[in-house]
């Protein structure tokens, strides 16, 4: 499988809606508000977001944002959305995005890369931690009304 890993262009939303409501299928999202993060993230220098690309279509997406941390005395780079298309898991294209997120960060001089995922995604859990990612905190969110 010939996948090419690459920076997403505005033309790419549509494609990356539709992963996003395979990562999350409970939830109702807006197409609309949607679109402001993802412009707003591509227009930024804080965030990177890349794709796979399979025969010309998106079919995995990932976003990075870098910041300042304490804890790690330095960079590190926070992965916050990560998804592959259902019908593809497991053919190496996760690997690949988490690879190119890993370099990014090495050349943005993050010390170290995190993630979140969700209690209920066993199998994501299985593969970070395949992929030597350890579990370390806990998080906690409160909504800001």
């Amino acid at each position: 499988m010939d996948v090419q890993i690459r920076e997403v262009d505005r033309e790419d939303f549509d494609s990356v809606f539709s992963l996003f409501k395979q990562l999350w299928p409970d939830k109702h999202l807006h197409k609309e508000d949607m679109f402001t993060v993802y412009s707003r993230g591509m227009e930024g220098n804080t965030d990177k977001y890349i794709c796979a690309v399979y025969d010309g279509k998106v079919i995995g997406f990932c976003a990075i944002a870098f910041m300042n941390n304490f804890w790690q005395e330095g960079r590190i780079a926070y992965i916050y959305a990560m998804v592959v298309d259902d019908a593809l898991k497991g053919q190496g294209i996760g690997t690949r995005l988490l690879d190119e997120a890993y370099s990014i960060a090495a050349v943005q001089g993050c010390k170290k890369i995190e993630l979140d995922s969700g209690f209920q995604r066993e199998a994501a859990h299985r593969f970070y931690e395949k992929k030597s990612y350890v579990k370390r905190a806990f998080l906690f969110s409160k909504d800001i009304t």
